[in-house]
């Protein structure tokens, strides 16, 4: 066995068994994955339960999209967001004067992306079709929040990505933290979702080692809706999910409307007893879900091969 992002056979440390699956340390890149490392398709994505509700209710912009959106805008103006989803990041990063483009598996998602946003370049096909089918188009940025830990073969994927990136192109991504303070993920952290586990160290020798130079990595501080989403985990009475459930099975708005309603009462019953907790949270300075990270496509230097 060697591991999968550095290919180092050594200094693999056994860390958890759970199921089938093993999770290892790798010593060498600090990235801990799993054994086996197989990723189950687009059709298990989307009948999954984590899957059906965000398709329903996550139509927000999140904590690592407000991180790009907040900065100012990288050189250049072509951006590609890989797993753009309904669209909401791809319309806001056209307002600060990108010309977007973006991808997904989901067919469903790329409708309502165009339904929506009235998007003409958006396209429901991986990375590796989208470059087969536009071979001359180029990026000065690509964008891929919460993709890296679902891929069984990160470096090729990376190799892709910067076969369609400009030279000294940038990339923005996100992915769970390890580190997190709090864990609510539970089985949604765990094979066959996630394969791997991220922290900065690992992020940044990863990128390094794929020519990048690291611009900036946030950890997202410990707050409430880290907090909300912990309580959901552990009190969870499912009348939401099956109501829902039986809108989409019976084509009934008025059940999927209801469902919505439900969430908000427990949203905003959660988001209150979070709140709590806020002068404690400013205090401690914990370690919160994300990792954000910008980084650049470093220059070939003369005579060095791409």
């Amino acid at each position: 066995m060697q591991c999968p992002i550095c290919c180092e056979r050594s200094g693999l440390n056994l860390v958890e068994v759970w199921k089938d699956y093993k999770f290892y340390n790798c010593s060498a890149c600090d990235v801990v994955f799993s054994d086996p490392m197989r990723n189950p398709g687009s059709g298990w994505y989307e009948e999954s339960e984590d899957y059906t509700f965000w398709r329903i209710f996550g139509q927000k912009l999140e904590w690592r999209h407000k991180q790009f959106l907040h900065d100012r805008k990288v050189n250049g103006n072509y951006l590609l967001d890989i797993g753009c989803g309904p669209g909401l990041f791809l319309h806001e990063a056209q307002k600060m004067g990108y010309t977007v483009t973006g991808i997904d598996f989901s067919r469903e998602m790329i409708g309502a992306a165009k339904e929506r946003f009235r998007f003409d370049e958006v396209y429901p096909v991986s990375l590796e079709d989208f470059i087969t089918s536009h071979p001359n188009k180029k990026f000065d940025v690509i964008t891929f929040f919460e993709v890296l830990e679902h891929l069984d073969d990160p470096n090729s994927f990376i190799r892709l990505l910067k076969s369609c990136l400009k030279p000294e192109g940038y990339i923005a991504l996100s992915v769970p933290n390890r580190e997190r303070f709090l864990e609510w993920m539970g089985e949604g952290d765990y094979p066959p979702h996630h394969l791997t586990r991220w922290n900065s160290s690992s992020i940044s020798r990863f990128f390094e080692r794929h020519g990048f130079e690291i611009v900036k990595i946030v950890i997202q501080s410990l707050d409430t809706e880290d907090i909300e989403r912990f309580l959901k985990g552990k009190i969870r009475f499912r009348i939401a999910y099956s109501t829902i459930q039986k809108g989409m099975t019976s084509h009934n708005e008025k059940l999927i409307n209801y469902a919505a309603v439900l969430m908000q009462v427990k949203d905003y019953t959660f988001k209150g007893i979070a709140t709590l907790f806020i002068p404690f949270l400013k205090f401690l300075k914990l370690q919160g879900t994300g990792i954000y990270c910008l980084a650049r496509l470093k220059p070939i230097e003369s005579g060095a091969k791409p």
